[in-house]
């Protein structure tokens, strides 16, 4: 008996975008990382990874994929490209809220065939603890914590010696906060080493750290020999002020709703009225 119609039909949509993806052709042509680190240790990141889109059966699989996928899997399945993922691993890193966010294509050579479209892959990583995550932040002295980040969380090619390879046509940027001081980078980006008065040399750290009004810094096509990321952020006193009443209202609030906190609150009202009874009636 024949397939009806409508089956035939919704066969030959199926073969024809299972055979769409053996012709369609993509390619990879810059990408930017670009991770913007909170006051928290947490870290936004941001990729966009500009592609070219080769012939007809490539357009439409993109069109076609950007209005009904949304998930990484389908989009690196599709294109077939490497670079098709979010470069942070996830091997000791959490990444949450990720979304990918295919632009629509931007232009097209006619000539050529080539049209070219730009993915977004942007996602949030929340502070790591024990040693885990993007970043890593050590209160190591009063008011006072060091941010430093995990070069071996980034899933660039990295060498038995612990230096970053940045392929040809790869940035990567990082943004710190405005109040970050003590900046240390153990591969300063070209630019800043052109303006050696941003540099200040520190005798009891053996350390020269960045001193100057930029906090967001790149790197492209490069090789980062062993990459050391770090600065601090000191607290204002107030807050420290602020955090030591917080704690001791935490604590008290704790305490009274423990099984002893009732009585302690009938105690301390009985104690209270004593006094009271004391100064009013006790002088008559």
């Amino acid at each position: 008996m024949d397939a009806p119609p409508a089956r035939w039909h919704a066969l030959c949509l199926s073969l024809l975008a299972f055979s769409s993806l053996f012709f369609a052709e993509f390619s990879m042509r810059s990408l930017s990382v670009m991770i913007s680190i909170n006051k928290d240790g947490s870290a936004h990141v941001e990729e966009h990874l500009a592609i070219s889109i080769s012939g007809k059966i490539s357009k439409e699989l993109y069109e076609s994929t950007r209005v009904s996928y949304s998930d990484l899997a389908t989009w690196k399945e599709r294109t077939q490209l490497s670079e098709m993922r979010h470069h942070v691993t996830r091997a000791n890193t959490e990444i949450v809220n990720l979304r990918v966010l295919p632009q629509p294509i931007e232009r097209c050579n006619s000539l050529l065939d080539i049209c070219y479209a730009t993915v977004i892959i942007d996602y949030n990583i929340p502070l790591g603890k024990n040693g885990t995550g993007l970043v890593r932040v050590e209160n190591y002295k009063p008011r006072t914590s060091r941010y430093s980040l995990a070069p071996e969380a980034l899933s660039f090619e990295q060498t038995r010696t612990g230096d970053l390879i940045l392929p040809q046509g790869t940035k990567i940027s990082i943004s710190i906060p405005q109040n970050a001081e003590k900046i240390f980078i153990s591969n300063p980006p070209q630019e800043l080493l052109e303006s050696p008065e941003n540099f200040r040399y520190d005798e009891q750290e053996n350390l020269r750290f960045y001193v100057g009004e930029k906090r967001t810094f790149e790197w492209q096509g490069d090789t980062l020999s062993k990459f050391q990321f770090s600065y601090e952020i000191e607290a204002p006193l107030e807050s420290e002020v602020i955090e030591f009443f917080s704690s001791w209202q935490r604590r008290v609030a704790s305490f009274m709703f423990s099984p002893q906190g009732p009585a302690a609150a009938i105690i301390f009202l009985a104690a209270a009225a004593s006094i009271f009874y004391i100064n009013r009636f006790g002088s008559k």
